[in-house]
């Protein structure tokens, strides 16, 4: 992850919202490590899911309302929240369904934020990531939230369930080594969708991806001379 900068605290900001909102303690340093690379560069943000309206709230205030700012909802009844100074851009998507993000999109910018904060299901999960990675700007962070769902059974979870969320993205550590895997390739759709994909980051409860430029697996060697014995292999 990227070096931390102080500059603002999601979680003193959360405590004085206005609008409600619930989130895991945890979140807070991750969010601090994430957001101020963005500061001053009048990010597109989309988050996935609205409900009350306090996680848009919180984003509004750490950015100064200085970010164009996007967000999608199932419930119709969440799309008309008033933010302070701020106008937001909102819509009724079923985050489930390939259609609604097909429609969504086809007029959207890349977006340098995405927080997938929405209905936590395996099928909205994967969907939603498979969708909108490929929206992800060079540079950009998607994050998505609530990862736990993929190890309860009333989410469509369980322990080393297959079609979990958690089990699924586990695939994108075997793309990231793909150089190093000897006699497979990952199927062509897969390299397309996550093409650009530079770091995957597990913590409790949250996936973090970064998409952008990465340097190539070339070894570097520290002195002049090398060991003719030595072999990685």
């Amino acid at each position: 992850m990227r070096e931390y900068n102080a500059m603002k605290s999601t979680r003193e900001i959360f405590y004085k919202l206005k609008h409600l909102s619930r989130k895991w303690e945890n979140y807070f340093d991750v969010y601090d490590k994430i957001l101020p690379q963005y500061v001053g560069k009048k990010p597109n943000m989309l988050e996935i899911g609205i409900a009350k309206g306090g996680g848009t709230e919180m984003w509004l205030k750490y950015f100064d309302n200085d970010i164009n700012m996007f967000c999608v909802d199932i419930d119709k009844n969440f799309l008309d929240h008033k933010y302070d100074g701020a106008t937001v851009n909102t819509a009724c998507v079923d985050q489930s369904s390939p259609e609604h993000w097909d429609a969504y999109l086809k007029d959207k910018p890349k977006f340098d934020l995405i927080i997938d904060d929405g209905g936590h299901e395996m099928v909205q999960q994967i969907v939603t990531l498979n969708k909108l990675f490929p929206y992800l700007a060079d540079g950009g962070t998607m994050v998505i939230e609530d990862t736990h769902t993929s190890y309860w059974d009333q989410w469509g979870g369980g322990f080393k369930r297959e079609t979990s969320f958690i089990e699924y993205v586990k695939n994108l550590i075997d793309l990231l080594h793909a150089p190093h895997i000897h006699g497979a390739t990952p199927p062509p759709e897969v390299l397309s969708t996550f093409a650009g994909l530079k770091s995957a980051t597990f913590y409790n409860s949250m996936v973090i991806l970064e998409k952008g430029p990465t340097r190539p697996a070339i070894e570097a060697i520290s002195t002049k001379y090398k060991n003719p014995d030595f072999d990685w292999n």
